[in-house]
């Protein structure tokens, strides 16, 4: 993620660069020797730290106005599921063989028996649910415990850069063969320039 962001406080533009970074281990020697000429494409030992948790988590608590649970409210309930549009089945469909690869993309993706979903069928996602879910329950709990609003925000970052979901997180990448560990979400931080 990266976004220019109109700073009214500072009257600029700022830059927020939220991309994600390679993980510690993601050496040239490391691909060399699993037999690479340059970083897979995709599969686990492509994965990133994910940044566009951190970078929207970040230009909320600083520029936004609205509590973190209203602005995941519609991004939960389309996780709770919608009907999936032709384009996005029929990708799915395309993609097939790679997301079979996986258990985790094979259970999300390929729902019906290691097949794509056909259009208008309810597509869900239901671990991404628990997780936006997660970070509302964090802002909560910190704005209970007294945080104000900005430190509430930030409050789902700790939960996904440093908390329990970052160990979860980094458990399964790894589980895949990734290379992200709990040390790499830790040390993940978005730019402002």
């Amino acid at each position: 993620t990266q976004a220019p962001v109109w700073d009214p406080r500072a009257g600029r533009v700022m830059g927020v660069n939220a991309l994600g970074g390679a993980p510690a281990a993601a050496t040239p020697e490391l691909y060399r020797e699993k037999g690479y000429r340059y970083p897979p494409e995709y599969g686990p030992l492509a994965a990133v730290v994910p940044g566009t948790p951190g970078g929207l988590f970040a230009m909320l608590a600083e520029w936004g106005r609205l509590p973190l649970a209203k602005v995941l409210e519609p991004a939960i309930e389309l996780a709770d599921g919608f009907p999936i549009e032709a384009q996005l089945a029929g990708t799915l469909r395309r993609h097939r063989e790679r997301l079979s690869g996986w258990p985790f993309s094979r259970a999300l993706f390929l729902p019906r028996g290691g097949e794509a979903p056909e259009a208008g069928e309810i597509f869900r996602q239901p671990g991404l649910a628990r997780t936006l879910r997660r970070f509302v329950e964090a802002e909560r709990a910190a704005l209970a415990a007294g945080a104000d609003r900005q430190r509430a925000i930030l409050a789902a970052d700790e939960l996904f850069y440093r908390g329990t979901l970052a160990r979860e997180l980094a458990d399964a990448i790894r589980a895949e063969g990734g290379l992200v560990t709990a040390a790499d979400l830790a040390a993940w931080r978005p730019r402002f320039e």
